[in-house]
């Protein structure tokens, strides 16, 4: 299907023709930009000043409230991390502050979810709770496959917090990491590996 929030800004869209017509209301910090994010980052890599500033200017095209944009900012730096092939404490925790002005998306680039158990993490359509979530499933467990098991079994907006959840533990654990028999089941598998290798070699795509 297609959120609320995407619904909203391709209207405004259609009718002005100003591309980043992402609501900017706090109330609309859905997670939808966050979920499609890792393109971006992988796109600019190794730059990561730029992976985090298109990071964010691609959530303003469906998400524009300061919550979201902090999100795409932190997870791209995230990723930047993973990509780089540091430790998970490193990929995880060790970010510049100044990236990030929302209280609630600075406590989760702090860590404040490290000690927390499962009954306390909650994978919903709000984009804290979201990234909180896929980053504490990441934590917790050590192969792609936990990682996103974990995060889908979460409930709530499973199919997002999976999404989010994959995308570090992708960057993480490389292609060797996948389960092969998930990613033969892939559809538009053919498709997809092509957009990835045009990323990566920055082709047009």
């Amino acid at each position: 299907d297609i959120g609320g929030t995407t619904a909203t800004a391709l209207r405004k869209f259609e009718k002005t023709g100003d591309p980043f017509s992402g609501p900017t209301d706090p109330q609309n910090s859905g997670n939808g930009s966050l979920m499609r994010l890792a393109p971006v980052p992988m796109f600019y890599f190794p730059n990561r000043d730029a992976m985090i500033t298109w990071s964010a200017e691609s959530s303003r095209t469906t998400h524009g409230s300061s919550e979201c944009l902090d999100a795409c900012r932190f997870f791209a730096s995230v990723l930047f991390n993973a990509f780089y092939g540091m430790d998970k404490e490193k990929v995880l925790f060790e970010h510049d502050e100044k990236i990030v002005d929302s209280p609630r998306i600075l406590d989760i680039l702090r860590g404040v979810y490290r000690e927390k158990t499962e009954v306390q993490i909650k994978g919903d359509g709000y984009v804290v709770r979201s990234l909180e979530a896929a980053l504490w499933c990441f934590l917790k467990t050590e192969s792609y496959h936990d990682a996103v098991l974990m995060a889908a079994n979460l409930g709530d907006d499973a199919d997002t917090t999976a999404a989010i959840c994959g995308q570090v533990a992708g960057a993480y654990y490389g292609r060797c990491g996948l389960i092969k028999h998930w990613d033969s089941l892939l559809f538009m598998r053919d498709e997809i590996s092509l957009l990835a290798m045009k990323l990566l070699q920055k082709q047009p795509l």
